[in-house]
C-alpha cells in the first residue's frame, strides 16, 4: 500500500513538473508575439516604455496602424505582401511536384547510380547555402532572371530536404497496392498521381508547412535577387523600415512586424495536426 502511494506521488510529481515546464516554454514562445500585438494597439504617442502593460489599450490606434502600413509610399508594404505570397505559394508548389517526383523513383525503384545520387543529395543536405549564393546568383544572372520572380523561385525548388523527407515516407508504401494499380492497367505515373501521392497527404502538407516557414522568412535569396521595389518582399520591406537611418516609429515597425507574421501563424495553426502525423508516421527513418 505504502508502495502504490509512493508511485501515485511520484507520477503526479512528474505530470505537475511536465505540465509546469510546458507552461514556460508556452509563455516564452508567445510572449513576444503578444508584446507586438500589444505595442500595436497602443495608443498614439504613448510609449509603451513609459507606460508598460500587457494589454492592448487602444483598438483603434492598431486599426490605424495598420491602414499607414499598408498605404504607406504607394503602398509599398501592400506590394511586398502580395510578392511574398506569389514566391511563397510558387515555391510550395515547385517543391511539392519536384521532390514528390524524385521520390518516387528513389524510394520505390532500383535504377543505375541510385545510391551514388541519393549519396549526393545527403552530401548537399551539409553544405551551408552561403556557399552556394555566388555560383546561383551568377547562374540566374545569366539567365536573365533578376528581379523576375522566376529568379526568386525556382533556384528553391530543387529542395534536397524536401526530396529525402519524401523518399523516406514512401518507402513505407505497401508494394501490394502499386502491383494492383499495374494489374488494373495503370501506367507508372498514374501509380504515382492515384496511388502514392493520396497516401502520403501529411508528408506532402508537412513539406508545405516547412517550405512555407522557410520561404516566407526567406531574406537573404530577395535581398541578392530583388534590387527593385516592385519586386521587395516583406523581409526587405521590413529591414528597410529598421535601418540605420530610419524615421519609422516603433508602431510602425511592430505593425509591419506583426502583419508579417500573420500568414505562418495561421498556416501553421490550421495544418499542425497534418505535420504532427507526417512526423510520426515517416519517423524520418534514415
Amino acid at each position: 500500500m505504502i508502495n502504490l502511494q509512493k508511485r501515485r506521488m511520484r507520477f503526479s510529481f512528474g505530470r505537475i513538473s511536465t505540465w509546469f515546464l510546458a507552461i514556460i516554454i508556452l509563455v516564452i514562445a508567445l510572449f513576444p508575439i503578444w508584446w507586438m500585438f500589444n505595442i500595436v494597439f497602443s495608443q498614439a504617442g504613448v510609449p509603451v516604455s513609459v507606460n508598460p502593460r500587457l494589454y492592448p489599450a487602444s483598438i483603434s490606434s492598431g486599426i490605424e496602424n495598420i491602414k499607414l502600413v499598408l498605404s504607406r509610399n504607394n503602398n509599398e508594404f501592400l506590394v511586398a505582401y502580395k510578392n511574398t505570397l506569389m514566391y511563397t505559394g510558387f515555391e510550395i508548389l515547385g517543391v511539392l511536384i519536384l521532390c514528390s517526383m524524385g521520390a518516387y523513383e528513389f524510394a520505390l525503384f532500383d535504377f543505375p547510380g541510385k545510391k551514388v545520387l541519393f549519396s549526393i543529395i545527403l552530401i548537399a543536405l551539409m553544405i551551408p547555402t552561403v556557399v552556394t549564393l555566388v555560383p546561383t546568383y551568377l547562374l540566374v544572372s545569366d539567365l536573365g532572371w533578376v528581379n523576375k520572380m522566376q529568379g526568386l523561385v525556382i533556384p528553391g525548388i530543387a529542395s534536397a530536404f524536401g526530396l529525402f523527407l519524401l523518399t523516406q515516407f514512401f518507402q513505407d508504401t505497401p508494394r501490394e497496392l502499386l502491383d494492383a494499380g499495374r494489374i488494373d492497367g495503370a501506367s507508372h505515373f498514374q501509380v504515382y498521381r492515384y496511388i502514392v501521392l493520396p497516401l502520403s497527404t501529411n508528408a506532402l502538407v508537412t513539406l508545405a508547412i516547412i517550405t512555407f516557414i522557410h520561404t516566407w522568412g526567406n531574406f537573404i535569396w530577395p535581398l541578392v535577387i530583388a534590387t527593385k521595389t516592385d519586386i521587395f518582399t516583406v523581409g526587405q520591406i521590413i529591414n528597410r523600415y529598421t535601418g540605420e537611418h530610419t524615421t519609422t516609429t516603433i508602431n510602425m515597425i511592430m505593425t509591419a512586424n506583426l502583419l508579417a507574421a500573420v500568414p505562418p501563424i495561421l498556416f501553421f495553426i490550421f495544418f499542425s495536426s497534418k505535420i504532427i502525423k507526417g512526423m510520426s508516421i515517416s519517423g524520418l527513418k534514415g
